[in-house]
């Protein structure tokens, strides 16, 4: 420390990195600039020093370095979400009015635990309205059931069939009408958009996390119990008998596609990439080595599985082996081993929108309009638990790297409880009769 003339006091120290610092400000007495370098010294100790100049790279400087050096490491999806999320999330305020929060352009030491929870509120709150938006408005409106002119000649009380094609008449009649829409609005979830809200402080989490570890800041600032948690609803496997229904609902060119989905565990990319090469029926079995890249905007492409665990061979069973070479024949021309299994029906790989369009009629008409693909590779991956597969050879099965992820899949089922519950009946008289007949001899 050290008394300047004009009264004030000076306080300087070594840092870390040896280089001597004064510190920002001067001091009115001794022992205020003495407190300040005791706060420095603790600092030093505790290794949660950072150089002041650090302090001042923006979270918009960070997040474009972050992306650069992390972006080799990175599937192109994940990236792409990445890029989307920092777009709209990170770099750009979020909220209206005074009550926006705009972290992009603060310095890494002013983002504080409570500008993080007002960021959070902001994200959450606007990520629920613009799910509202796109549910209700727009590209929303698909989302309500049936045909609105059907819908339109019922409220005028006219009599139509309930499936069918409708008569010009009535067609004709709603366009004059204009067009009108009366079919219910989807009701809005409480907790739409809360998913796009978790990823986002997912991401923030991970990139401050990332500064705490480059000596940037002394803790992460976000810290909010639960924020990046999502609690999904239970995603319930499809019956073999449901599978079955699913698989004859949809077009003939895809039914294949809906039993190798259900019995094998593949994901929908996985399925959707497969070519000829991959699939051998003399064995029954399926090798899993690329999956399909679809990013917005972008022609579809292929990449290499979620994981290393993701390239593996899958054993079928024999009707799924045979319905995959019953496709072959019916579906396809293209013979040679790079061509696509399962193609729409102008010979492209089927897109994501593509697979869900599929489905979306089909499980109205099973009565289970909560299936998607994915839930038919949970179906396939429970299938396989409930046939007796360890933990392992699921694990194996589905392509998960660790034992906690393919644990997801492992659901207990009314049918595995009774096959249970009989064994134990079993096991339990076996018991009573041996202690029984003990008994009487003694």
């Amino acid at each position: 420390m050290e008394r300047l003339r004009s009264g004030r006091w000076r306080a300087r120290y070594v840092g870390a990195d040896g280089r001597l610092r004064s510190a920002p400000v001067t001091f009115d007495t001794r022992g205020e600039a003495d407190r300040w370098l005791v706060g420095i010294r603790a600092d030093l100790l505790r290794g949660q020093w950072a150089p002041p100049e650090r302090a001042e790279v923006t979270l918009a400087e960070y997040l474009t370095a972050w992306q650069r050096q992390r972006a080799p490491q990175l599937r192109p999806r994940t990236r792409d979400l990445y890029a989307r999320l920092i777009a709209r999330w990170l770099a750009q305020p979020v909220g209206t009015g005074r009550d926006a929060v705009h972290l992009a352009p603060l310095a890494l030491s002013a983002i504080s635990p409570p500008l993080v929870r007002e960021w959070f509120a902001a994200v959450t709150t606007t990520a629920h309205q613009r799910a509202a938006a796109r549910l209700l408005n727009g590209s929303g409106a698909s989302r309500r059931t049936g045909d609105p002119a059907r819908a339109w000649a019922r409220a005028q009380g006219l009599e139509v069939a309930a499936t069918g094609r409708l008569p010009r008449s009535v067609h004709a009649a709603w366009s004059a009408a204009g067009r009108p829409d009366v079919r219910p609005a989807p009701e809005v979830p409480a907790d739409a958009g809360r998913t796009t809200a978790a990823q986002a402080y997912r991401l923030l989490h991970t990139v401050l996390t990332q500064a705490v570890s480059d000596g940037l800041l002394s803790s992460n600032p976000a810290r909010i119990a639960g924020a990046g948690h999502v609690a999904h609803p239970e995603r319930l496997p499809l019956t073999p008998a449901e599978v079955n229904a699913l698989a004859g609902a949809v077009p003939d060119r895809y039914a294949a596609a809906v039993l190798l989905a259900a019995w094998s565990g593949l994901r929908p990319g996985e399925v959707f990439a497969l070519r000829r090469r991959d699939l051998d029926t003399s064995t029954a079995t399926v090798t899993v080595r690329r999956t399909l890249v679809e990013i917005a905007g972008q022609p579809i492409s292929y990449g290499p599985p979620k994981s290393a665990a993701g390239r593996r061979t899958v054993a079928l069973p024999a009707f799924v082996a045979a319905a995959l070479a019953e496709h072959l024949l019916a579906h396809t021309t293209d013979t040679s081993p790079e061509a696509l299994i399962f193609t729409t029906t102008t010979g492209a790989p089927v897109s994501a929108p593509a697979r869900s369009s599929v489905l979306r009629r089909a499980r109205a008409l099973i009565g289970r309009p909560d299936a998607t693909w994915h839930h038919l590779r949970h179906t396939g991956a429970t299938l396989a638990a409930i046939s007796g597969a360890t933990q392992a050879e699921l694990q194996r099965r589905i392509g998960h790297s660790t034992a906690r992820a393919a644990a997801i899949y492992q659901h207990a089922t009314t049918e595995r409880d009774r096959t249970i519950a009989t064994a134990l009946h079993e096991l339990g008289t076996a018991r009573t009769a041996t202690n029984v007949r003990a008994l009487r001899r003694a």
